[in-house]
């Protein structure tokens, strides 16, 4: 695919803690290019790296999918973090107008942080005049977290064009890529994605109430459990999970920590799917869809799913088909914000 003046291509960017992941769209396509640049180890810290640093490497991305930073159409830029919600709320029924002032008082009593420091979005769901009812979506995140997340591009002297949670954008991806026969096949959808610090759990139930949840489990997880069996610590179980033919299934005893990491992963999983079930009715049929760059260890997807008692699968953007797009599950969030142009 060769992007022209005639179809200028939109961009999802993904700016994780582990890699820097983008993906290009030409207009009305679910096929495109994307690239992955890995962060240098130095910089996997705690604090993001620098702005100057991220904007080199998305520039450089860009460069590998044959586009300049002015060239796309618009960028989609995804936010995730401890301080990032994603809620759905009941509303009295009123005026759109007047939904966003009732909807920051509102979300005073949902929200654990300081609503002088939140950046708040919604989205109305659904309106019920018979009930008298407003469902919306609630979006919040930091005013500290947000400027970080754009200052990169400011340095490319570009703006995003939209903004969006990253459990809204893996939603959006799986909506509009998996296979309908697919969607079909149970009652409701998990989708779980693995980073390198954290997991987002999404839970799709047509006509039911939106929820998702961050957790504490990802790709570093497994190298801290695997590294306390094995002499050379945090290096050792750092190349061991990175060495081709790498594999859970193994009978040794960084295999044996791998999956009780991914054990304990699954205890957070029915913890939180048990939670939902307190507020709305839970099918029975629940199907797991794992992606993320940490759902590419060879047995972890099997394990998980076998942890669970659910029907697991691993799910990457090549479902949406095409050679031109044949992308690896940790591209699911940023096909997921490619998807959402405007």
């Amino acid at each position: 695919m060769t992007f022209g003046v005639g179809n200028r291509p939109w961009a999802g960017l993904d700016l994780g803690s582990h890699s820097v992941k983008l993906v290009a769209l030409a207009p009305g396509s679910t096929r495109g290019r994307h690239a992955e640049l890995v962060l240098p180890a130095s910089l996997r810290g705690d604090e993001p790296p620098a702005p100057g640093v991220l904007a080199g490497l998305i520039a450089e991305c860009m460069q590998q999918v044959g586009a300049t930073p002015r060239m796309f159409r618009g960028i989609t830029i995804g936010v995730s973090g401890p301080d990032v919600i994603v809620k759905q709320l009941a509303l009295p029924l009123m005026e759109d107008s007047e939904v966003a002032g009732a909807l920051r008082f509102e979300a005073r009593k949902h929200l654990p942080f300081d609503l002088q420091t939140m950046v708040l979005d919604h989205q109305v769901l659904a309106r019920h005049s018979g009930d008298k009812r407003l469902d919306v979506l609630l979006a919040t995140v930091s005013q500290q977290h947000l400027d970080q997340v754009l200052a990169p591009l400011h340095e490319l002297g570009v703006e995003a064009a939209i903004v969006d949670a990253t459990p809204l954008a893996l939603s959006n991806g799986f909506t509009q890529t998996l296979p309908r026969e697919v969607t079909q096949e149970a009652d409701a959808h998990l989708l779980v994605d693995l980073g390198h610090r954290s997991a987002w759990l999404t839970l799709r139930i047509k006509g039911q109430p939106f929820f998702a949840r961050r957790i504490d489990w990802g790709g570093a997880s497994l190298v801290h459990a695997i590294a306390t069996v094995l002499p050379g610590g945090h290096d050792e179980a750092t190349a061991w999970l990175r060495a081709p033919g790498t594999s859970l299934r193994q009978d040794l005893a960084a295999a044996h920590a791998g999956r009780d990491a991914v054990t304990r992963l699954a205890e957070e999983v029915r913890r939180s799917l048990a939670f939902y079930g307190t507020t709305a009715p839970l099918p029975e049929a629940v199907m797991v869809h794992v992606s993320g760059g940490t759902a590419r260890l060879d047995g972890l997807v099997e394990h998980l799913g076998a942890a669970l008692g659910r029907r697991t699968r691993l799910f990457g953007p090549s479902e949406a088909g095409g050679k031109d797009a044949p992308m690896a599950p940790q591209f699911a969030q940023a096909l997921g914000l490619a998807l959402r142009f405007e």
